[in-house]
């Protein structure tokens, strides 16, 4: 099968165990040679967060420390911008190229507003989307769902051999892990074992970064 790569994008704001140990799963699942981290200063649908830009990178610098599946891309990171997905796989496909497998990795809940998203429908000429299962997911309103069954496949030889275009929802196990309440656990003085990187725990702490929420 051909080398294919996969992104996930977020605020990180930590970053935990949830989103590290989902995407080494999907990675098993469906043979992806590298994760881009794609941390993101300036959703178009977040408000900006209390946490640097800076103490999130070092967070993520901690939590794949010595993990060759891992890299992370600064695209996002401009302070002063909005960035969209769209724009982002744009500059993305002009560095690999058109005929490199590229996937990129969100959440079922996410899915659910992609409509929502600049230039939605386009996405998908330039990458394919990886869906992580989610509890408690909304049907989707009925023409968005016909887009996604026409483009939907079971087929993970397809994923190699076709560089973009198609949405595939991986079974692996849900990880019931969020970064919010991680964010409260840390302000009421709760512990966070096992939540996030032992690293990053150290780290949160040393710089009391969710004193106040």
């Amino acid at each position: 099968m051909k080398k294919i790569y996969a992104i996930l994008g977020g605020n990180f704001n930590p970053i935990h165990n949830g989103h590290i140990y989902s995407v080494q799963n999907i990675a098993k699942e469906i043979n992806i040679k590298k994760i881009i981290l794609l941390p993101n200063h300036h959703p178009p649908h977040r408000n900006i967060t209390k946490t640097s830009l800076q103490d999130k990178i070092n967070m993520i610098k901690l939590a794949i420390n010595h993990n060759n599946l891992f890299t992370i891309s600064y695209l996002e990171t401009n302070y002063q911008k909005i960035f969209y997905t769209i724009d982002t796989l744009k500059k993305i496909r002009k560095k690999i190229g058109y005929y490199t497998s590229l996937c990129f990795i969100i959440g079922e809940d996410n899915l659910q507003y992609l409509y929502h998203w600049k230039e939605w429908k386009k996405i998908l000429y330039f990458t394919h989307l990886l869906i992580l299962p989610r509890q408690c997911i909304k049907k989707n309103n009925f023409f968005f769902q016909k887009w996604i069954d026409l483009h939907i496949t079971k087929n993970i030889h397809l994923l190699h051999e076709k560089p973009y275009g198609l949405i595939f929802f991986s079974q692996i196990p849900f990880i019931h892990i969020s970064s919010s309440q991680i964010r409260k656990n840390y302000y009421e003085g709760r512990s966070c074992y096992g939540l996030l990187p032992y690293y990053v725990d150290k780290y949160i702490r040393l710089k009391k970064l969710y004193c106040s929420i």
